[in-house]
C-alpha cells in the first residue's frame, strides 16, 4: 500500500544521499591529489551538509525528530561554515582562518552538548580516566607547540580545548547500556579528528608533519566515524 510506497521511497532516498556523499568524498579527495584548487573549493564545501543528510536518512523514524537531534545538525552546518571560511585566502592576520576555527570550535561544542543531551548510557568513571588521558596529551602538546622556539598560536588552545573535552564526552557513553563498539567508532573518530588538526597546527608552526591528502583524509574519516558512533549508540 501507500505506507510500503513511502518506505521504499525513503530507502531509496538514503542510499542516494549516501552514494552522493561517498562521491563527493572521491572528488575532494581526488582534488586535493591533483591539486586542482577549483575541483576543491567545489567538493569540499559539500561534504557535512551530505553527511548531515546521511545521519538523518539513516536515523530510526521514531528519532529523526527528536529534540536532541539539531544539535548534530547545527554542528555539522558549523563545521561546513569552517570548512567554507579555510578555503578563503588568508593574509597577515589570518582572519578567515581563526574564524574557521572558531566555527570548528562551535560545532565541537554542539557535539558535545548531543551527546550529554542524547539518551545513551554514560559513565562517570570511564569519562574521569579519559580526562587524565587528554589533559596529558593537551600538556605534550602545549610543550611542544606553545614553549618551543616557534610560540604556538594562543588562539587556537581554546579548539584543542575543545576536541579535549569532546574526546571526554564520547568516551563517557561507554558503559551503562551504550553498545561499547558505538562509543569506539566514534572515539577513533575524534582521534582522527586531532590528528589531521595536529598536522595543521604543525604547519602552522613551520614544522609540517604530513600533507594535504593526509589532513583530508583524516578530517573526512573523523567525521564520519562520529557521525557512524552516533547512529549506533542510537539502534
Amino acid at each position: 500500500g501507500d505506507d510500503q510506497r513511502v518506505q521504499e521511497v525513503g530507502e531509496v532516498k538514503k542510499w542516494l544521499v549516501l552514494a552522493m556523499y561517498v562521491a563527493d568524498v572521491f572528488f575532494c579527495l581526488r582534488a586535493v591529489k591533483n591539486k586542482d584548487s577549483h575541483e576543491y573549493a567545489l567538493t569540499k564545501p559539500f561534504l557535512m551538509p551530505l553527511l548531515c543528510g546521511v545521519y538523518l536518512l539513516f536515523l530510526p523514524d521514531s528519532l529523526r525528530w527528536m529534540d536532541y537531534q539539531k544539535y548534530v545538525v547545527m554542528a555539522l552546518m558549523f563545521h561546513a561554515l569552517g570548512d567554507i571560511l579555510l578555503l578563503l585566502p588568508r593574509n597577515k592576520t589570518k582572519a578567515f582562518f581563526y574564524a574557521g576555527m572558531l566555527s570548528f570550535l562551535v560545532g565541537h561544542i554542539l557535539y558535545i552538548v548531543w551527546f550529554r543531551n542524547a539518551p545513551v548510557g554514560h559513565s562517570v568513571k570511564v569519562a574521569r580516566i579519559t580526562f587524565v588521558i587528554v589533559a596529558i596529551c593537551e600538556y605534550c602538546l602545549y610543550r611542544q607547540l606553545m614553549l618551543g622556539p616557534r610560540r604556538y598560536a594562543p588562539k587556537l588552545l581554546p579548539y584543542s580545548l575543545g576536541l579535549a573535552i569532546l574526546a571526554v564526552s564520547v568516551a563517557s557513553t561507554f558503559g551503562n547500556g551504550s553498545h561499547p563498539v558505538a562509543t569506539i567508532i566514534a572515539l577513533i573518530g575524534v582521534g582522527l579528528f586531532c590528528f589531521s588538526d595536529y598536522c595543521i597546527e604543525r604547519r602552522l608552526v613551520r614544522m609540517p608533519l604530513f600533507g594535504q591528502m593526509v589532513v583530508m583524509s583524516t578530517y573526512i574519516a573523523g567525521q564520519t566515524l562520529i557521525v557512524l558512533g552516533m547512529l549506533l549508540l542510537q539502534l
